[in-house]
């Protein structure tokens, strides 16, 4: 776990007098826009196919969710000078990757979740490929890992060794600034909201992850969210936002994790027989965030094993690497989470 750090308090960024240059490019599947030092893309393709989805079960160990957007993902790309580059990438199959898997993960691990129906389900539950297929449905028990698809994934980062995540007590993100709706200043040049995986566990709830961008004249801003339903059980949220504005040397990150028991957030509608707002992932955000400085009561009796390890905020900044900065070979990818 990163300790906290002093880091030396940046000037506010400030808004360009003159917006960064940018064009954007559209394909079938792919959008992109470039802005300055910055180049974005988002890619948005078919859930999996069934030989896509043996191959990438092998590779993870782990019964894939319903609806697996393998090939999808946003990448935002750091280049001052061809030579130096900067990567910052959120992708569905490194995100499944952080998923638990094997015996005794409840305990190793943590955020175990039970239902009536979990262990029988989990027994029989079958591959996404198998129901894409006319085979019979396999009778072997698929291997032990968290039904829910809880990830704690952040992104993934690759670049110069000195490009790193430092945790910070200052640093904030300006959310009051991304509320603003200045027709000229916040025009959104470039958005978009691409899914990573969803599954409805089996009809005892939902799971979905997906990760939305928008550029403006002045930033840019991301926010990639999981969010988890087990009805009856609870709700979790893990939230990761990351600001950067044009003209600044950093980059903030802050990462969110959320758990709250189901009845608890149940007794906030306004009227008891209408569930809809339960599917409402901004309904439950709120709800959750209202009560989020209240005491442990609020976590669910039915998590077994260690408390999810997605729980908990902390507020990053990486400093962006200079011009003259070259991207070593082999610097590779890191997590985001470390």
């Amino acid at each position: 776990m990163l300790m906290a750090t002093t880091l030396p308090t940046p000037a506010p960024a400030r808004i360009q007098a003159t917006p960064p240059t940018y064009s954007l490019e559209n394909k079938r599947y792919v959008k992109s826009i470039r802005i300055g030092d910055w180049s974005i893309e988002s890619t948005k393709r078919p859930i999996l196919n069934s030989d896509e989805i043996d191959m990438n079960e092998k590779s993870l160990n782990l019964p894939l969710p319903e609806m697996t957007f393998g090939n999808n993902g946003l990448s935002v790309n750091y280049e001052p000078h061809a030579s130096s580059k900067l990567e910052l990438k959120f992708d569905t199959i490194d995100a499944l990757a952080g998923v638990a898997v094997g015996e005794g993960w409840e305990e190793r691990v943590g955020g175990g979740v039970k239902v009536s129906m979990a262990e029988a389900w989990g027994k029989s539950r079958t591959s996404p490929s198998v129901l894409l297929s006319d085979t019979p449905l396999p009778s072997k028990p698929v291997k032990p890992h968290d039904w829910t698809y809880s990830t704690c994934y952040s992104g993934s980062i690759a670049g110069p060794s000195s490009s790193r995540w430092q945790e910070s007590s200052t640093a904030q993100i300006p959310m009051k600034l991304l509320a603003r709706q200045d027709p000229v200043l916040d025009q959104i040049l470039f958005y978009d909201d691409v899914p990573l995986f969803e599954d409805e566990l089996h009809d005892n709830g939902d799971t979905k992850m997906n990760v939305r961008i928008r550029v403006m004249p002045h930033c840019f801003f991301i926010l990639m969210r999981l969010f988890v339903r087990v009805d009856g059980v609870l709700f979790r949220i893990h939230d990761v936002r990351i600001y950067h504005a044009f003209g600044s040397g950093e980059v903030i990150r802050e990462v969110n994790g959320m758990e709250m028991d189901y009845s608890s957030v149940k007794a906030h509608l306004e009227k008891q027989s209408d569930l809809t707002p339960l599917t409402d992932q901004n309904f439950v955000y709120q709800v959750m965030m209202a009560n989020a400085s209240k005491d442990s009561k609020n976590t669910s009796t039915r998590v077994t094993g260690k408390p999810w390890p997605g729980l908990g905020r902390r507020v990053e900044v990486m400093m962006l690497p200079a011009a003259n900065e070259v991207d070593a070979a082999g610097s590779g990818l890191r997590d985001l989470s470390l």
